[in-house]
């Protein structure tokens, strides 16, 4: 064969593969913008984005009043309900409109059939972001309780006592509570948005675990768990509002719904990951399978992951057009809401306000207490969990981690159970126009027997069998994930322009609960134990509390729509 033709044939190989490479990256870049590695490629200008900006104009010339009005995506917590907003402001939708009319530079949807739109996306690419989001809220949250199996290993260690080597889960804890209260506000304005408050979060929070692989003392080894914590935040914050930014309306119920009974699973499946790596190695390598999971759940974000927050969105088109243009004037509303906001009055509405309203609304208060106490007595499990599986029935680290399952069959059962209830109950009031907020109550009546049921269960029958203790876990969790869901979606309802205040409030008082127990549990187990029941008394005093709080519901139900309407924040 000729040289000159092996060179030409090469050449040509050459040429299409370069062709192909680049129409592969055009529809990558088309199918997944504003994700971080197609905004880099746009900064070196190996992608233009100058068509579409052709369209958006084109699109603003031939429909100058846009009929899709941008609706304020919810905020939502980990163990909130699908059908509520966190929004904390609200504009007239006819002085948009009529905005819209006035001013050619305003930047809004083209219509209800913008592409561009998350609502409008294909079922597949939506179906990619909220497994994607699935996985970064698993991985993250799972990193409060996939310390515990090396917990005796780090008090050996570096010679401390078990209240300061449980300070690495209760610190961890304490940061992902209080890091919502910054970043869920921060989500919702339209320069940040919610990818790069992700992106930036969990890159450090993957940096943070080589850390805390490495340590050589316990001090800095709870510094570096609790900033973990702060971390890992966002996506248990704002992942629901990323589902609501993409899923229709009607429904949101169930894919929250799923999104949340994952998220719920992901801390008891995380013993058993602990548990492997303390056999396999040593607590060092706990954090290191952390690391390496976030590590690759980062790269894959990174291509795959796109801006949902709709506000965010139109902020970039305007930019664009701004850019394309060298027109200034190009502008969201959203944005100009957001520059009129200054940082006193958002200081004020971020820390300041959660707290005067727990002070001044009663349901508020009974509800935060409740969910607390419920949230705490899970993370009491983790300190009971070694006294009966090991100290009774000698599991190992590895089978303790599977006694966790329980757990897991019980977000199975409650997510199918809160579905059936909503069916049963919600949806019907809805098409009938009877529905009241305390409609969502009765999901909360209907299950709460089952939180003190469970503490009983697990107290009383830790000696009889090791199965029992497990059985117990699942209604444990049909009652805190329904009892979550129904007491998110009424307080949303009762207080829809101050949601992001109300949750974090309640999410401030879950940390502080669920930093605390797990610092006594083990004192508490203890001091009460008997021969025959190490954890009964421990375990029903507990209990007892969450009977009586389980009064809670039923007394809003009756008396709500009085406190309602004497409530300055409700509408």
């Amino acid at each position: 064969m000729h040289p000159s033709y092996c060179i030409g044939l090469v050449g040509e190989i050459s040429q299409r593969l370069i062709s192909l490479t680049t129409i592969l990256a055009m529809v990558y870049a088309a199918s997944y913008k504003h994700t971080v590695f197609v905004d880099l490629l746009e900064y070196l200008g190996v992608v233009s984005n100058t068509e579409t900006l052709q369209s958006a104009r084109e699109g603003e010339v031939d429909q100058p009043e846009s009929t899709d009005t941008k609706v304020t995506k919810p905020e939502y917590d980990i163990e909130s309900d699908p059908g509520t907003s966190g929004s904390e402001s609200s504009t007239s939708s006819g002085a948009n409109s009529q905005t819209k009319e006035s001013d050619a530079f305003l930047v809004d949807w083209n219509g209800p059939a913008d592409p561009e739109n998350p609502q409008n996306w294909p079922l597949l690419k939506k179906s990619v972001v909220v497994a994607q989001i699935m996985v970064l809220t698993c991985v993250t949250y799972m990193g409060s309780s996939i310390y515990t199996p090396g917990q005796e290993a780090i008090q050996s260690e570096f010679n401390v006592g078990h209240v300061v080597a449980t300070l690495n889960l209760s610190m961890y804890v304490l940061g992902y509570g209080l890091g919502p209260i910054i970043f869920s506000p921060l989500s919702e304005i339209a320069r940040y948005g919610r990818l790069y408050i992700y992106m930036i979060t969990l890159f450090f929070f993957t940096i943070f675990q080589i850390g805390c692989a490495t340590v050589h003392n316990i001090g800095g080894l709870i510094v570096m768990r609790f900033i973990s914590g702060i971390l890992c935040s966002p996506s248990l914050a704002t992942g629901g509002g990323t589902v609501a930014d993409i899923i229709s309306p009607e429904i949101v119920p169930l894919v929250l719904g799923m999104w949340s009974a994952g998220a719920v699973a992901a801390p008891v499946l995380a013993p058993l990951l602990g548990a492997a790596m303390i056999d396999a190695k040593n607590w060092r390598y706990i954090f290191w399978l952390l690391m390496w999971l976030s590590a690759a759940t980062l790269i894959v974000l990174v291509f795959f992951f796109p801006e949902t927050q709709h506000y965010n969105i139109l902020h970039r088109r305007a930019l664009k057009l701004r850019k394309e243009t060298g027109d200034d004037r190009y502008y969201t509303l959203q944005d100009r809401l957001d520059r009129q906001v200054d940082a006193k009055t958002f200081m004020i509405n971020t820390l300041y306000r959660p707290f005067k309203m727990i002070a001044k609304e009663p349901a508020l208060l009974a509800f935060d207490l409740y969910i607390a106490v419920a949230y705490g007595c899970f993370y009491l499990f983790f300190e009971a969990f070694p006294i009966v599986f090991i100290g009774i029935y000698n599991f190992t680290l590895v089978e303790v981690g599977v006694a966790y399952m329980g757990f897991c069959v019980g977000c199975v059962f409650a997510y199918i159970l809160f579905a059936i209830l909503s069916m049963r109950i919600i949806v019907p009031r809805f098409k009938n126009g009877t529905f009241t907020p305390e409609a969502f109550l009765i999901v909360a009546m209907s299950v709460c027997w089952c939180l003190p049921l469970s503490l009983f269960l697990f107290g009383w029958t830790a000696k009889v069998h090791w199965i029992l203790p497990i059985i117990s876990e699942v209604f444990f969790v049909i009652a805190v994930f329904n009892i979550f869901q129904a007491t998110f979606a009424y307080l949303a309802t009762c207080y829809p322009k101050y949601v992001a205040s109300v949750f974090a409030g309640n999410s401030f008082c879950r940390a502080v609960f669920a930093c605390a127990f797990p610092l006594f549990g083990k004192a508490m187990y203890d001091k009460l134990a008997t021969k025959n029941y190490p954890v009964a008394w421990g375990s029903s005093l507990v209990g007892f509390f969450t009977l009586a709080l389980a009064a809670i519901p039923f007394v809003l139900y009756k008396y709500g729509p009085a406190l309602r309407a004497k409530s300055a924040y409700t509408d």
